[in-house]
């Protein structure tokens, strides 16, 4: 405790105040770093560089899957393919029976699952009283008859691959004379 031997016994010295600018100073930085720190630029800017590398992902695609060889037109080889796996080429063969009869599967129960929503879209379209709720209504069903229906033909395309063969592009799938329904 600092005594001042003018002051009267038992009282203290009271600290110097400080100067009108280092007050003002305080007060300043104090609320100029209020929104900038609220704001949280560290976080966003660390939040832009995850974007940018989840975008640079997805742009990049999936690696090839190397294992998979083909021959000059597409099709796939089984010898080389089933050599790159490990495996023998009946049990390469049997694999891909497999997976046609999922691919089939899955190819005749999104469009089921796709049919009966645009049923259910058209019967309650149809039902409904003239509002702007049916407008919204079908807006809002649509997506998932068109999503059904997609999902039912990416299984058709690559049950076709998988029937003949061959890698083939969806156009490629679109144009071919060999029947398009998925086979097992």
């Amino acid at each position: 405790m600092d005594l001042d031997p003018s002051a009267e016994v038992g009282t203290r010295k009271e600290p110097a105040k400080p100067s009108f600018l280092r007050r003002n100073w305080r007060r300043a930085r104090f609320v100029a770093s209020g929104p900038v720190a609220s704001i949280g630029v560290t976080e966003i800017a660390g939040g832009a560089r995850l974007i940018d590398g989840l975008l640079r992902l997805l742009r990049a695609g999936p690696p090839p899957d190397t294992r998979i060889r083909t021959r000059e037109g597409g099709s796939i080889d089984l010898q080389a393919t089933a050599f790159s796996y490990g495996i023998k080429v009946e049990e390469l063969e049997k694999l891909l029976r497999e997976r046609r009869l999922q691919t089939a599967h899955a190819a005749y129960a999104t469009f089921g699952l796709g049919a009966i929503s645009l049923l259910l879209w058209l019967y309650t379209a149809l039902h409904m009283t003239m509002s702007s709720a049916r407008i919204f209504s079908a807006l809002e069903f649509l997506p998932f008859c068109a999503l059904f229906f997609l999902l039912a033909f990416k299984a058709a395309w690559m049950n076709w691959q998988l029937r003949t063969l061959r890698i083939g592009s969806a156009f490629a799938f679109l144009r071919t004379t060999e029947a398009f329904l998925p086979r097992c």
